[in-house]
């Protein structure tokens, strides 16, 4: 199983936006999500609500009891969590995200945004797990991406190579209880999150084939942490 944190200081930045996108996204790619959700304001946990589909899975939970539930989805076939955290940088959100496999940073390209994701990097060094900025509500056109971009991987972490625009499509899909792959699966929104998906995927992948590479002794044995299976597979385990 692996775990998805999304972490930052500032409201509005878009960890919601982009935990429940890509938890939607991974259960069409056939992967067994549950979503959890730690911010008090329960913005993910009324989406879910929303929804008519039965996926994914989800539980709202204060950040000290995040341990304890994903050992519970362990437990029940789920292949992939992702936790949504609340916008604050203190003890409950590395709490919430020091299990997870990568931390995920989202910014958007403006100056308050740029100078509230301190918070983050902070919790991230702490936990030493695998961190990324995400680009979010990117425009079209301008200098503020890539000069942004520029100045997060000056932090020490590397923004991943997929950016979110500024798309009404996100705000319309979630008000119908959707994600953009469900609402407009073929528009660009749908394309973005897709990408940012298999880029978590693959990063996923390359860090299990790196750490066979270091463990000698795991030669001709399986992974400890294997590759993301499918809900078809978890169905066959439970069979």
């Amino acid at each position: 199983m692996h775990v998805i944190a999304m972490l930052g200081q500032k409201g509005g930045a878009g960890k919601t936006t982009i935990a429940v996108h890509l938890a939607v996204a991974a259960q069409q790619d056939g992967v067994a999500v549950a979503l959890i959700d730690t911010d008090p304001q329960g913005t993910a946990s009324s989406w879910i609500k929303s929804r008519t589909a039965k996926n994914p899975t989800s539980a709202s939970a204060p950040p000290i009891q995040v341990h304890a539930i994903l050992e519970v989805a362990r437990q029940s076939g789920i292949s992939l969590v992702v936790v949504d955290t609340a916008p604050h940088a203190d003890v409950g959100a590395t709490r919430a995200v020091e299990d997870a496999d990568i931390i995920l940073m989202p910014c958007r390209p403006t100056a308050f945004d740029v100078a509230g994701i301190a918070g983050a990097v902070r919790i991230a060094r702490v936990t030493g797990r695998r961190s990324a900025f995400v680009l979010n509500a990117c425009p079209p056109r301008g200098y503020e991406p890539p000069q942004t971009a520029r100045f997060l991987e000056s932090l020490g972490y590397p923004v991943a190579p997929q950016t979110i625009g500024q798309r009404q499509a996100y705000a319309r899909a979630t008000a119908s209880g959707q994600a953009v792959t469900e609402f407009d699966p073929r528009g660009t929104a749908a394309d973005e999150i897709r990408t940012l998906w298999n880029w978590v995927k693959d990063t996923f992948a390359n860090e299990e084939t790196a750490s066979r590479h270091r463990d000698p002794s795991a030669d001709g044995e399986p992974p400890a942490r294997p590759g993301i299976p499918t809900a078809a597979d978890a169905e066959g385990q439970a069979s």
